[in-house]
């Protein structure tokens, strides 16, 4: 067993491992040692930080009508449970949406033990999962239908017990506030 969402598509033949490939309903995918994503979160290089969250965040919008067949118009909140609990059973943390604002493009995500925040825990002065903010920005701006920014307000590197992202319109982020300053770039 290895988790609930896996094992349901162990049992019905959906995941496959082929040609040295790991397969999910046919989109390929691979398990990654979490010291080599730290690795990079660690660098605390603040550009280096914001291209990484950029490149996931159009990635993952990109790729999830494609590669996943998520249809929000459809599916609405059911399709973004559903990507909450495959992020959750793939090992990137306890993914929930505490707070959604659909009419106004907000939301507040929570994650508990973050592969990353977890394994880093207390020991960034900034908040560090810049892969996981690309991917819920990039999850939010297909459910939303808006372009929306993703900002980690709290984060288990810096100590805090969980990690928290904050999703919204870029304007209506306090750029004064160096954790937004840190995180996102005025000119994109």
């Amino acid at each position: 067993m290895i988790n609930s969402f896996l094992d349901k598509y162990i049992f019905t033949g959906g995941l496959k491992y082929s040609h040295n490939n790991f397969f999910l309903m046919g989109i390929p995918f691979l398990m990654v040692p979490t010291g080599l994503l730290v690795s990079l979160a660690q660098k605390g290089d603040k550009n280096f930080d914001k291209e990484i969250y950029y490149s996931f965040k159009h990635s993952m919008a990109s790729a999830l009508k494609k590669e996943f067949g998520v249809n929000f118009e459809a599916e609405g909140e059911k399709g973004l449970l559903l990507l909450e609990e495959m992020f959750t059973a793939f090992g990137w943390g306890q993914l929930k949406h505490v707070d959604l604002e659909k009419e106004n493009k907000r939301a507040i995500v929570v994650v508990t033990s973050s592969a990353i925040g977890s394994r880093l825990a207390g020991q960034a002065k900034l908040p560090a999962d810049h892969f996981l903010r690309g991917i819920i920005a990039g999850i939010f701006f297909d459910y939303f239908e808006s372009d929306v920014e993703c900002v980690e307000s709290k984060c288990a590197a810096t100590g805090e017990n969980n990690c928290e992202f904050v999703v919204k319109k870029k304007g209506e982020f306090d750029f004064s506030k160096e954790t937004v300053q840190s995180q996102l770039d005025t000119d994109r």
